[in-house]
């Protein structure tokens, strides 16, 4: 493989609310405010419990993801107007969601 291929970068596209990434896929949240967080997926499902909560039409896509450092966190999507949504981050170690744990996408590579 020529060595200008191997840097050229990979092409990333938005995650669809709802969207089912398997194990594996390698995930990065994006925001203006904040630097890119890459993960490695290893669960999705919809809850469906949440979505009702939520007075939603659909469950609420979520994710059992991994860091680069190891450590486990529930990453939700969550829709909060027609064509806007957010991607919020949780770990079970911390009190609860604050302004550093929203995201304004995620991607993935094509």
């Amino acid at each position: 493989m020529p060595f200008w291929l191997v840097a050229l970068p990979a092409v990333m596209r938005p995650v669809a609310f709802g969207e089912a990434l398997p194990a594996g896929t390698q995930l990065t949240l994006v925001s203006d405010d904040k630097p890119e967080r890459f993960f490695t997926v290893i669960k999705f499902w919809m809850d469906d419990t949440s979505g009702v909560a939520l007075a939603l039409k659909t469950g609420v896509p979520s994710y059992q993801v991994e860091d680069e450092e190891g450590r486990i966190h529930l990453l939700i999507h969550l829709p909060i107007g027609e064509d806007e949504d957010r991607w919020c981050l949780w770990r079970p170690d911390q009190a609860g969601i604050d302004s550093k744990s929203i995201f304004q996408g995620a991607l993935v590579e094509e």
